[in-house]
């Protein structure tokens, strides 16, 4: 269609205006996206299989190099993130312990009164889901600006062959799970400690 648009009076443009659809030898490509790349083998071998396909093209030594590394980097990430949430419920633990001795006259006092202990609990628990809160703030701000950084520099692909989740909305929900995570872990964190060392 662009050749005949641009190359009227040419020997290529008479040749192409001759072909019908029987005779045309350009065939049509398709570019098909699988979800995950663990879906590559099956889709190609499932689009081999129709008749009318000739070919099917999608660089398979690069991809059997490349499926190992992005099981090992998904491996290695899930250890970190597992790793970092260890390390910050133990912080969390150690700074509510910490204000649990500072306020003991205090809270001896309030048992003394008949308080209950919910009422005793209570701040220690929304203090750790402000630590966590707080604390989730860095990596949300990792996430979004590396990841669009990221995007934008290898122009939402990789290789030229795996294609990256667009930035927005994927940030910006990456972000909130993040977000929920450090205030269940500042919450779990400050509960259990407080149920430890209060005996409540």
């Amino acid at each position: 269609e662009q050749l005949k648009k641009t190359e009227k009076d040419s020997t290529l443009y008479k040749i192409i205006n001759s072909w019908t659809e029987e005779t045309n030898p350009l065939k049509p490509e398709f570019i098909v996206t699988v979800k995950s790349q663990e879906d590559v083998k099956a889709t190609v071998e499932t689009l081999e299989k129709i008749e009318q396909v000739s070919e099917v093209q999608y660089q398979e030594d690069l991809i059997d190099k490349m499926l190992p590394i992005f099981d090992v980097i998904e491996k290695v990430t899930l250890t970190i993130i597992i790793g970092l949430i260890v390390v910050t419920i133990f912080l969390i633990c150690n700074t509510i312990k910490l204000t649990i001795f500072a306020r003991k006259t205090e809270i001896e006092i309030m048992r003394l009164v008949g308080t209950s202990n919910f009422v005793i609990k209570l701040p220690f628990v929304i203090e750790g889901l402000f630590l966590g809160f707080i604390g989730s703030i860095v990596p949300i701000i990792a996430t979004i600006w590396g990841y669009i950084l990221a995007y934008d520099k290898l122009q939402g692909h990789i290789f030229n062959m795996f294609k990256m989740i667009e930035p927005m909305p994927f940030a910006i929900m990456v972000s909130l799970i993040l977000l929920a995570i450090g205030c269940v872990v500042g919450m779990f964190g400050s509960y259990t400690t407080v149920r430890k060392h209060l005996k409540i």
